[in-house]
């Protein structure tokens, strides 16, 4: 019940569209004022100080167990009240931010792991998930080389060292300068396209599904910035990730919504070799890879951040 009613204090009023408006923009670094406006629109509905304290109290009426194995195998409930709880301890008790701003957040959280759970059954499993969780999405490569070095110095499992193994394969064989994985995946018109069709200019690759709002917060952008490089030696590609059971409600937002470029489909959506190669889990995601089918940057700009035109002008 503890839980419950934290994760109910926590969301409430939460409109699930807006908020990821509001990560879109710390994404896209904007200034504090947007943000501020961004998360107003994101909580419209704000709870009475009165019923605030009220939950606040009934939750802290009871002892917190943050090595309890039995709930956190099986209570989703209780793994969501324990990641909240280690956010919380980030903030309160260790007082600890990450240099590398929001893009940190994991960093920190697995220093917090590491300090406050005891039990080995869910410690293990912690720095299992949130290493991985960095390897994917931390872009600060000194970052993820010291999360894989500090996760094989403390976990034992033969399994969680060889899937984040594998993870940390790939996260090195998609770094800059190589070679890029292959794709070979249909358009709207049920027509393969591949990656080694495209050789000879830049490919600018948008990672997105129709179903993902900040995704589509920046379809908007992309025009712009395919208009201003038309004539330049670059192409524009969009990838989705919709499962292939929603191959025709895909073509028809593609088309509906007259969205430009080479737009493709993912065969196995996250499961797709290419898809799992550049260790994505998280959409949207930008890829640059140049004439020659090396990769210039695994984890390019946004169409929606000014530095993209920067990163396009450097090598254009």
């Amino acid at each position: 019940i503890k839980e419950v009613a934290d994760t109910y204090r926590r969301g409430y009023g939460e409109d699930s569209v807006s908020l990821e408006e509001y990560y879109r923009l710390i994404g896209a670094k904007a200034d504090k004022k947007q943000l501020d406006s961004a998360y107003q629109k994101a909580y419209p509905k704000k709870m009475s100080e009165s019923d605030k304290l009220l939950l606040q109290n009934f939750i802290a009426e009871t002892e917190e167990n943050v090595n309890d194995e039995d709930m956190f195998k099986r209570s989703a409930s209780y793994r969501e009240w324990l990641e909240s709880r280690i956010i919380k301890l980030k903030r309160t008790k260790y007082n600890e931010e990450s240099p590398l701003g929001y893009d940190g957040e994991y960093i920190v959280q697995l220093n917090v792991i590491n300090r406050e759970i005891t039990n080995p059954f869910m410690r293990e499993y912690l720095n299992f998930d949130y290493t991985c969780s960095i390897l994917k999405m931390v872009k600060n490569i000194e970052a993820r080389e010291q999360a894989y070095s500090n996760f094989m110095k403390v976990v034992v499992s033969p399994y969680y060292k060889d899937e984040v193994s594998k993870v940390y394969a790939n996260f090195r064989k998609t770094a800059d300068n190589k070679p890029s994985p292959e794709f070979n995946f249909k358009d709207v018109n049920n027509k393969s396209v591949s990656l080694k069709d495209l050789r000879g200019k830049y490919v600018y690759i948008d990672i997105w599904a129709t179903w993902c709002a900040p995704c589509k917060a920046e379809i908007p952008y992309l025009p712009k910035i395919e208009k201003l490089y038309h004539n330049k030696k670059i192409s524009f590609v969009s990838i989705s990730v919709d499962r292939m059971k929603d191959y025709e409600k895909w073509s028809t937002y593609v088309k509906s919504n007259n969205l430009g470029g080479t737009q493709l489909i993912a065969d196995k959506d996250f499961n797709s070799d290419f898809i799992k190669d550049y260790n994505i889990s998280a959409i949207p995601r930008f890829i640059l890879i140049a004439p020659n089918g090396t990769i210039v940057s695994g984890n390019a700009k946004r169409p929606s951040d000014p530095e993209l035109k920067k990163q396009l002008d450097k090598i254009l």
